[in-house]
């Protein structure tokens, strides 16, 4: 199988020759063309560049394309983003709605793609992607997503407050982030690439169950449904860490294609809810990427065992880990690839 082909196979609830690799790599691709993350995040040729080097170098089975991938549509909404001429990520520095006591979100313009922003710069990087390497592997776009936006925009601690006081008001700005997430998901869907959602501002025990549930899920559901409804491309993936297994019933509403999930997730719990629904979500097994970056072997083989025995006689599930550190040696992602696709549930350190 190609890496398409495979996971085309896990996607539709098939069972594929083996299980894929998808480590989540974005500024790392940049180190692997010799460009700093500034430089290639306002460079659609480098961001394409970077995405096809890191499909060259490690032959994973999903492509992301991405840099500063929480930062694109909060600089559209007017977010300023601090670059750097070292490796250090661009960094959005100031919240926009941040200033008033009350949120106000009616002054805010709903951005389009040209300009001053970067939306049109990933949709073309997405492209370039596409040809280059798009028979051969599966490319998902990556996009923050509303709630994550509105965080951006109004500030953590500043939105917190406002779900509990003005929450009339936290929905007003939703739908502007929501409006925006599915113009641009489906500007990214005509390119034929899938679409990664990320809500890591919607983690727990950062936000509780039930604002997950009236204030990420209404909003996530809408993406989905205007992805699927014009496009036969893969569904989108709304992407966050933490305890998912508390939360998979409202992944499965939500209509997300895949759920993250690290080696103390409940996948017992999890298996048998997405059963219960009759989804063919896929699990990520995601392991630390600090261990990787710094090549405790040691450290890795305990989880990945977890994991392989976790998922076992599961089709729907595949490797990877959290964003990989730039300055990760090549040689280290490449045996932590090793170490997950020989994996063995019943072996005592697998891959050492």
């Amino acid at each position: 199988m190609t890496s398409r082909e495979r996971m085309e196979t896990v996607l539709r609830g098939g069972r594929p020759d083996r299980i894929p690799f998808v480590p989540s790599i974005y500024e790392h691709g940049a180190a692997l063309i010799g460009a700093s993350p500034s430089e290639a995040s306002r460079d659609p040729d480098l961001m394409a560049r970077a995405a096809i080097e890191s499909y060259r170098c490690y032959g994973h089975d999903l492509v992301t394309v991405g840099i500063d991938i929480y930062n694109i549509e909060a600089e559209a909404f007017g977010c300023p983003v601090r670059r750097f001429t070292d490796s250090s990520i661009p960094a959005v520095e100031d919240h926009p709605l941040g200033a008033t006591v009350r949120l106000d979100p009616s002054g805010l313009a709903l951005p389009r793609e040209g300009g001053a922003n970067r939306l049109g710069l990933i949709v073309d990087a997405c492209r370039t992607v596409m040809r280059e390497v798009g028979r051969e592997t599966m490319v998902y776009a990556c996009m923050g997503g509303p709630f994550s936006q509105a965080v951006e925009l109004r500030g953590f601690e500043r939105l917190v407050a406002d779900l509990l006081e003005t929450p009339d008001a936290v929905r007003g700005l939703l739908e502007k982030t929501t409006a925006l997430s599915i113009a641009h998901a489906l500007r990214l869907s005509e390119s034929g690439v899938g679409v990664n959602i990320y809500e890591s501002w919607a983690t727990l025990p950062l936000i509780s169950p039930a604002i997950f549930r009236d204030f990420v899920v209404p909003y996530e559901k809408r993406i989905v449904q205007a992805v699927r409804g014009r496009f036969s491309t893969p569904g989108p993936a709304l992407i966050m860490g933490g305890d998912t297994s508390a939360l998979i019933d409202l992944f499965i509403e939500a209509g997300s294609s895949l759920v993250v999930a690290d080696y103390m997730t409940d996948f017992a719990f999890m298996r048998t809810r997405l059963a219960a629904a009759g989804s063919s979500m896929v699990i990520r097994g995601c392991l630390d990427p600090k261990r990787i970056e710094r090549g405790d072997w040691a450290g890795l083989a305990g989880p990945i065992r977890a994991l392989a025995r976790k998922a076992r006689g599961l089709d729907a599930y595949v490797w990877g880990s959290g964003c990989v550190p730039l300055s990760t040696p090549r040689e280290n992602l490449l045996r932590f690839k090793q170490m997950c696709l020989s994996a063995d549930p019943d072996a005592e350190d697998p891959g050492l």
